[in-house]
């Protein structure tokens, strides 16, 4: 799609969706958002927001070198939305210590550890239980080490999507309360959406859905491989100092946030659309706590939350156009790493819709063809 005087619809108000809105104005894109709740509304408002660049699905194979592109990418974009838009999204640096409470655990952590170590973008170390409560007196001193990554980023989500939402605004983003139905299509062409009480042309259209992006499987014929991944969070007000460091074992983790609050979470679940908090989903995270931090058992329970974010088959993000479709283009299926990777996965479509081809490294591992293969 040559040139940049364009009409683009994007699909779904969260984080990659607004954030890729905005890239696409800042190109000169005239650009219209349509959001059936509003933005942030979903997982992009509620999820934890500390950026895990060394671990999860896909790394570090093949998904390294995207997740560490999309962390560098938030240094230099925090600084940009907030001159943009005027709001902070509380970007910063911290560490994390992943902790190690049985002998299985502390082998697997230090086998990663042999190339973690090696990526110049943190510091990552071993350290033995005395190293570790130097770092967090509060850990658990039943576990038998940890690793200390230092350099990662957080931001606050809601924030931040906010902040990229409203940059867009300010660049001519027209956003827009609206369910879309379905697809204006000629051919392998899609022309625009429809939704309750009109339509909307455009000359590309974005799928950014969250886990809701399923639904479109059946308007583009293609599949779009997803299930909610429901997470719960806790916050909690700690008396004394704030965590030192973001805590995190299992899955589970705890850090000081800037709103002076513990967050603590959290959970996987997979029960459909249901976005309610549970005792069971408290319970779960007081428990992996207890078993990190003991101490902040005596911490208020101030806020629970709940949201469900959208994981693909494989785990991987889609990020893409559509297969069979010149225009059609899909960006969801991150799962718990929806914030780090919205960098790439935004810049990604944009850089795809007004030019074809995209610079971010690992996209073609990203491509929703990689479902119809096989």
């Amino acid at each position: 799609m040559a040139g940049t005087s364009r009409d683009i619809v994007v699909v779904g108000a969260g984080i990659v969706g607004c954030l890729t809105g905005y890239l696409l104005a800042k190109q000169g894109a005239k650009v219209t958002i349509l959001e059936r709740d509003s933005v942030a509304s979903h997982a992009s408002g509620f999820a934890f927001g500390e950026m895990g660049a060394l671990e999860g699905a896909g790394i570090p194979d093949p998904l390294l070198e995207f997740s560490l592109w999309c962390n560098r990418r938030h240094q230099t974009l925090a600084e940009e939305l907030k001159e943009v838009s005027g709001n902070d999204s509380q970007f910063r640096i911290c560490n994390r210590l992943t902790l190690a409470f049985d002998q299985p655990a502390v082998d697997q952590a230090k086998q990663s550890l042999q190339w973690q170590a090696k990526v110049a973008d943190f510091s990552s170390q071993w350290l033995d239980t005395a190293q570790v409560l130097e770092v967090e007196p509060r850990v658990n001193p039943e576990c038998l080490g940890g690793v200390l990554v230092q350099g990662a980023g957080s931001v606050e989500p809601y924030r931040y999507t906010l902040a990229a939402a409203q940059a867009g605004e300010k660049l001519g983003v027209e956003m827009a309360l609206r369910r879309v139905t379905g697809l204006l299509t000629q051919g392998d062409r899609c022309c625009g959406v429809s939704f309750e009480g009109g339509q909307r042309a455009a000359d590309a259209v974005v799928l950014a859905m969250g886990p809701w992006t399923e639904e479109a499987s059946s308007w583009c014929q293609a599949p779009i491989p997803l299930v909610p991944l429901k997470g719960q969070i806790l916050r909690l007000q700690l008396a004394g100092e704030p965590l030192r460091t973001s805590l995190h074992w299992g899955g589970s983790y705890a850090a000081s946030k800037p709103d002076g609050l513990v967050w603590a979470g959290t959970t996987e679940e997979q029960v459909g659309f249901d976005e309610a908090t549970t005792t069971w989903g408290r319970d779960k995270i007081m428990a992996d706590l207890l078993r990190m931090a003991p101490s902040l058992g005596s911490a208020e329970l101030l806020h629970q939350t709940a949201c469900l974010r959208p994981l693909s088959r494989d785990g991987l993000p889609i990020v893409g156009k559509v297969p069979g479709w010149q225009n059609l283009f899909l960006g969801t299926g991150a799962g718990r790493k929806g914030i780090l990777w919205s960098t790439g996965m935004s810049q990604g479509l944009a850089d795809m819709i007004l030019h074809g081809t995209s610079e971010v490294p690992g996209l073609t591992f990203l491509d929703p063809a990689r479902f119809q293969k096989g």
